[in-house]
């Protein structure tokens, strides 16, 4: 499995969480070995508990290959790909060289009959791709003029991004549906009080205009002063220029809207500090699956959320709200609504967030569909 950053970082989101649930949860059925880089997202330290340019076993018994800066060449690369041998190759990305571009290289010439899959991770999403769009379609259009993606298996996480690969690379491709899997669930429902009038949100998620934390931050600033809202933001700066304005946006949040922002949080703390919330926002342009969704409704905090993910209708099963991304009425109806919800009401939509998360995490058919992948 090749990544572009790998436990113990957690700066790069949702790749991470989605490879490091798959090794967990179906290490019984195969052998993964992860090849990966020694540092953490926009950083230049190595981890500190690891070896770099060499195999390390963590504590679960996986088996990483922690690449440094300096030892990222092809040919080490090559020589890792044909001493293990292994089974399958599974890439992370669409767009990185090293992880992606030189290991299909690698397979084309010395491993052609080796099964490849790759999963996109919502690269191929409209909102995805309008970002740095001229470098990337250039990119997608030279791929598929040298056929470098040919004789493969897309890993789509979902219907939409089934559509999406087909788009862009032909209906003709060989494309697997097979939900993310998430981290298991709690037994019960994490309580937490609410009065009528106050409310404390959450975002978690990075800091990037893609993630549109600035319309969410307009919006809570139009919220009446009848109200006290709290809205703590975690997360990397992905973009230093968009959080600027978001700063600026926070900066003129009335004396009733409280905003702070409290840095970047390992994946492993999500579901605790989750659970401290009311509701969790997220007006994304684009999500292929969205674990910091997922990972609000199994702490029983309820989302507000845009239409570009996979999760819609969710208000039908008092699990959250899903609505149009630049909606900005709807948005504040319902930003309202969540302040003046009191305990009772509250607890059914905490209660059937939940409900929704765990049938999600515990469905057996998204084992099978993942097993499918390397089967």
């Amino acid at each position: 499995m090749f990544i572009d950053w790998y436990l113990p970082g957690y700066k790069a989101g949702g790749p991470i969480q989605s490879v490091a649930n798959i090794v967990a949860r179906l290490k019984d059925n195969f052998e993964f070995a992860i090849i990966t880089s020694d540092t953490d997202e926009k950083e230049i330290h190595p981890y500190s508990t690891i070896k770099s340019d060499e195999w390390n076993t963590l504590a679960e018994g996986t088996r990483v290959y922690y690449f440094s800066q300096q030892g990222r060449k092809f040919v080490t690369l090559k020589k890792i790909m044909l001493a293990e041998q292994a089974d399958a190759i599974y890439l992370n990305s669409l767009f990185s060289v090293f992880f992606t571009m030189y290991p299909l290289i690698i397979r084309k010439y010395f491993l052609p009959s080796r099964k490849t899959i790759l999963a996109p991770r919502g690269m191929l999403g409209k909102g995805a791709l309008e970002i740095k769009s001229t470098k990337k379609k250039l990119f997608l259009m030279a791929a598929r003029i040298t056929g470098l993606y040919k004789n493969i298996t897309w890993h789509a996480s979902t219907e939409l991004e089934e559509k999406e690969i087909a788009l862009n690379f032909g209906r003709r491709q060989k494309i697997i549906v097979a939900t993310n899997l998430t981290s298991l669930n709690a037994s019960t429902v994490p309580s937490r009080s609410k009065e009528v009038g106050k409310v404390d949100f959450v975002f978690l998620s990075r800091l990037s205009a893609k993630k549109n934390l600035l319309s969410t931050v307009n919006t809570l600033n139009r919220l009446p002063d009848t109200l006290q809202v709290l809205f703590d933001i975690y997360g990397p700066i992905d973009d230093a220029e968009y959080w600027e304005k978001c700063k600026q946006a926070i900066s003129k949040a009335p004396p009733h809207v409280k905003i702070n922002y409290k840095g970047a949080i390992a994946n492993t703390d999500a579901r605790k500090i989750l659970s401290k919330y009311h509701f969790s926002l997220l007006q994304t342009q684009h999500e292929n699956f969205g674990h910091s969704i997922i990972e609000s409704m199994a702490a029983g905090c309820p989302v507000v959320i845009s239409d570009q993910t996979p999760w819609r209708n969710l208000a039908e099963l008092n699990a959250g709200w899903d609505i149009g991304v630049n909606d900005e009425a709807t948005l504040l109806h319902t930003l309202t609504t969540c302040a003046e919800m009191n305990q009772q009401t509250f607890n059914t939509w905490s209660s059937g967030a939940f409900n929704f998360a765990d049938k999600v995490i515990n469905n057996p058919k998204l084992i099978d569909d993942n097993k499918k992948l390397f089967a």
